[in-house]
């Protein structure tokens, strides 16, 4: 899911520890060159596996601005690993990257004329003020937010201040049980459900762009139909045990006035509110009904044509204007993920993952017979790779590629093989692991929850992807998917 994302600019270290995790980047870097070649891959390919793990540790030590990490990573390539400058540079010119840039403005048009502000303290008026009453609102708000805001980033930014600042006015004092209950969940709640939509997280034009590369047919609505479920499984766990683990000091029965005054604050719906809201409902709708080689639908428009088209709009109405290109979304990430999306090609096209297709291929053989034990695995190797990988942006296709032909083959189609790699790709047992989690943090001065608490709410996070893993076979079986 983004990032955990490098999606916000990557805060500067302090020097001495800037400098001692170049060293360390280094020398990961150097030791993978130096070994032995292992068997199946050539020297150049063992090349670039160095400069990769060399730029991994930049990104999780956040050494420089991650963004220009990714540049430094991509000079690399082509200057040490040869790695021909198209190939290195493919990821700008992938649709992939340009549904992102384009779906990120979204975002930045809900947040800058209030839409999104309006929207999430409308459904909070509806739930009640208990503390069930409270989470299922920002389940309900982080759902909505989805569908136009595809940064989970945008969403935390949005949803946290309006958490912290219901806690502080029912009076929960700094790290208690009930605090840390809302602020956890609020963080969770801003990126978990966006895995339902195709477009609602910052994976999905990884999943786009993979898809693409094997040739495989990808919608929104065959997407919806294989995650929306397990999706919602994952919320109603974390909802419920994160209440029973983190059960709070006293009941609360709150108070609506704090809502009914935001929204009275924010008067009526604005112009550019209701331009933004019509764009993102048109979008959504030609979005999921779109034609793809194998199906002839409403029209021929492809995500990333109908998010150019949109942007214009907005720059027409001035929603966005000059000064928002700059600033309104993060050129962090856009630099990033284009270094990322590069990757894609650079590394089948160095038959690194028919490397890796060797070394997994054989023992998830073994296991095809058993499609839920198999995807198990799956999802526990997911959350293996993401304390290596901070951004789950390389782990997902490292994993996906290579085994997608042989799983299909056994009877596990593309996008069930998909579901258990995102639905375990926001851990948080870790700061770097998820950088919303970090961003909650900062925005309660540190004063939300304590390291034990983030470490058992972790820890629910990644028994509910695993359990929604497994309920997920059944309901993949029952649709015909599988």
């Amino acid at each position: 899911m983004s990032t955990s994302v490098a999606a916000p600019p990557a805060a500067a270290a302090k020097p001495a520890v800037k400098w001692t995790w170049l060293a360390v980047a280094a020398l990961v870097g150097l030791a993978t060159a130096l070994v032995p070649t292992p068997q199946g891959l050539t020297h150049n390919a063992q090349l670039v596996l160095a400069i990769v793990a060399f730029a991994i540790v930049l990104w999780a030590a956040e050494v420089m601005n991650n963004g220009v990490a990714s540049v430094l990573m991509m000079a690399l390539l082509i200057g040490v690993a040869k790695v021909p400058p198209p190939r290195a540079l493919s990821g700008y010119a992938d649709p992939a990257f340009w549904t992102l840039l384009a779906v990120l403005y979204y975002g930045f048009a809900m947040r800058k004329t209030g839409l999104a502000e309006r929207i999430s303290y409308w459904i909070l008026s509806l739930f009640p003020g208990s503390y069930a009453g409270i989470l299922g609102a920002f389940f309900a708000i982080g759902l909505v937010l989805a569908m136009g805001i595809p940064s989970m980033t945008v969403r935390t930014s949005i949803m946290a201040p309006i958490a912290w600042a219901l806690v502080q006015t029912l009076g929960l004092k700094p790290r208690s049980r009930g605090a840390a209950l809302i602020m956890i969940t609020t963080v969770e709640m801003a990126v978990v459900p966006g895995i339902a939509f195709l477009l609602g997280s910052l994976n999905g034009p990884v999943v786009i762009k993979m898809f693409g590369d094997k040739h495989l047919p990808l919608t929104q609505g065959s997407y919806f139909a294989v995650m929306a479920i397990p999706t919602f499984i994952l919320c109603a766990f974390i909802l419920f045990i994160n209440q029973l683990l983190l059960k709070p000091e006293a009941r609360l029965s709150a108070s609506r006035d704090f809502v009914r005054g935001k929204l009275a604050a924010l008067g009526s719906l604005k112009r550019q509110e209701l331009i933004t809201a019509i764009v993102i409902v048109v979008s959504i709708f030609l979005w999921s009904t779109q034609s793809t080689p194998n199906q002839v639908r409403l029209h021929p428009f492809p995500s990333y044509v109908v998010g150019m088209v949109a942007l214009a709009v907005f720059a027409l109405a001035g929603i966005i204007q000059d000064a928002d290109i700059a600033n309104g979304v993060s050129w962090t990430l856009l630099l990033f993920l284009g270094g990322i999306f590069g990757l894609q090609n650079v590394l089948p096209d160095n038959k690194i993952t028919d490397w890796m297709a060797g070394l997994m291929v054989p023992h998830v053989q073994q296991l095809a017979a058993t499609p839920i034990l198999l995807l198990v695995v799956i999802a526990l190797v997911m959350l293996v790779l993401r304390w290596l990988d901070p951004t789950a942006f390389i782990a997902i296709p490292l994993v996906f590629l290579p085994l997608a032909d042989p799983m299909a083959k056994a009877g596990i189609p593309p996008m069930v093989l998909s579901a258990p790699l995102l639905l375990c790709s926001a851990p948080f047992w870790m700061p770097y692991m998820n950088f919303w989690i970090a961003m909650g943090d900062g925005i309660t001065a540190k004063q939300g929850w304590d390291r034990g608490q983030l470490a058992l709410i972790a820890t629910v996070y990644a028994v509910g992807a695993i359990i929604a893993t497994v309920l997920g076979v059944f309901y993949w079986r029952m649709i015909g998917v599988m």
